[in-house]
Parts: structure tokens; sequence; C-alpha cells
């Protein structure tokens, strides 16, 4: 929570100030190795997250604002972050990037304040979580997934042929789901809602004890729970259908 007040904090005065001073753009490239696995992202920066052979990393943006990005290996982690109190006196067109290339990937986390596109890996497991403000969008191949929205914000996922899909949405957002699975699971507690009618799913558990919505597809079976105040709707005409509903929601069938 602190991270995330703190990236709040740097948004804001980022979008605010009226100092006009002028833009000195500039790309500075940061060390990387292929040792990299799992990536946390702070402060206000966009990134770009791509699957490669050749690890790189480049942060680009105001001058002023670029010294103040922090990039940080630990063994097969890399920790992409902003100095502590970094004051930005520009406008909201001094927008950060980071641009970073890895062969592989286990797991991803947002802490910041931004948007962050992942695209091209696979694998058989992978960890996502969108614990900030703003949008992380993923596109691959994984077989197990498990996803979080703590934050506040949209996370949109699309990890191919899937064996299982793990949801948890405890935050304020929104998760939207497409490909395929053969179990998903979604544990909804948050404000927010969830949107996989296009994850073409055999077995589906939702779980909601928050406020929201959620529409999923089951071609099999699919087991709700209903104990907040949201309903659900299950597409897809399953055989097996279990519903419980001891809140304010109501579950339909189409």
């Amino acid at each position: 929570m602190n991270n995330l007040i703190k990236s709040a904090f740097l948004a804001t005065t980022l979008a605010l100030s009226a100092h006009a001073v002028a833009d000195d753009l500039v790309r500075e490239n940061r060390t990387v190795d292929a040792n990299v696995s799992k990536v946390r992202l702070g402060g206000v920066i966009r990134l770009n997250l791509h699957q490669g052979p050749t690890p790189s990393l480049v942060v680009s943006g105001d001058r002023r604002y670029v010294t103040k990005v922090t990039t940080t290996q630990r063994g097969d982690a890399l920790v992409i972050d902003m100095e502590n109190n970094t004051h930005f006196e520009g406008n909201s067109k001094n927008e950060l990037r980071a641009d970073l290339t890895v062969p592989n990937l286990r797991e991803f986390v947002s802490q910041g304040v931004g948007s962050s596109e992942v695209s091209g890996f696979s694998g058989d497991k992978l960890k996502l979580a969108l614990d900030g403000a703003g949008a992380v969008r993923f596109t691959g191949q994984y077989r197990d997934v498990d996803a979080r929205l703590g934050g506040v914000g949209g996370l949109t996922l699309n990890p191919g042929q899937a064996d299982r899909i793990e949801l948890h949405l405890g935050g304020a957002g929104h998760i939207t789901v497409a490909g395929q699975t053969k179990v998903l699971r979604a544990q909804l507690g948050g404000v927010g809602g969830l949107d996989a009618q296009q994850l073409r799913a055999e077995t589906v558990d939702l779980d909601m004890t928050g406020l929201g919505g959620a529409s999923v597809y089951a071609k099999t079976a699919a087991n709700v729970n209903l104990s907040g105040m949201g309903s659900a709707t299950v597409y897809g005409k399953p055989a097996t259908r279990n519903a419980t509903t001891n809140g304010f929601g109501k579950v339909s069938w189409q």
C-alpha cells in the first residue's frame, strides 16, 4: 500500500506541475542478464515486456527523470522502480518508458502507476499481479496461470491453451480473459467484475463474495457460489450445474 501511495503521488505531481522546462529526451541502456525470470515494477513507468533471446533494458523519457529510475537485479529477480521522494517538474507529456526483453518469464508484479504490456512468453507456470494502479495486458502461452488484481485498474489475459487458470480479485477493477483452459477457478472478493465469456473452459469454479458481476463459459461443469452483492452469468450450457446464493445476487444460465 505504501508503494501504491508513493506512486500515485508521483503520478499526480507529474500531471499537475506547470513548470515550463524544455524536454531533454534520452534513451538509456541498463544492464540485465538472461537469468531474469521475475519482474517487479514500481514508480510511474510504462513498461513493454517482450520475449527475446537477448536480454536488454532501455529506459527512455525526460533526462531529469530517467536518472531517477532504479533497476536492481538479484539472481532471477529484476526490480524497476524510482528513487524515493522523486519530484517531477515537467508535464504529463514527460512519460517514462521501459522496454525490457528477457528469454523467460515466471512472474510479473506491477506495483506502480501506469500500464504494462507483456507478450510473447510461453512456459509451464506464470504468476501475474496488478497491485498498483493502471492496467496490465498479457498474451502468451502457459499451461498454469495464477493472476491477481489487488490494486485498482484492469487486467487483461490471453494465455493461449491452458490446463488451469486461477484468478483473484481483491481490489477494484476488471479482469478480462480469453483463450482456452481445462479448469477456471475464480475468487472475486473486491469491487469490480470478471469477463471470461471468451475463455473456453471445460470446468468453472466461481466464488463471489464482493460487489460486481461475472460472466464465464463452461462446456462441461460449473460450480458457482454467490455470497456477496453480485450476479453471475454462465454460458455454454454445461450439463453439470451447481449454484449456491447466500447474498443479493443471482445466477443466470445461458
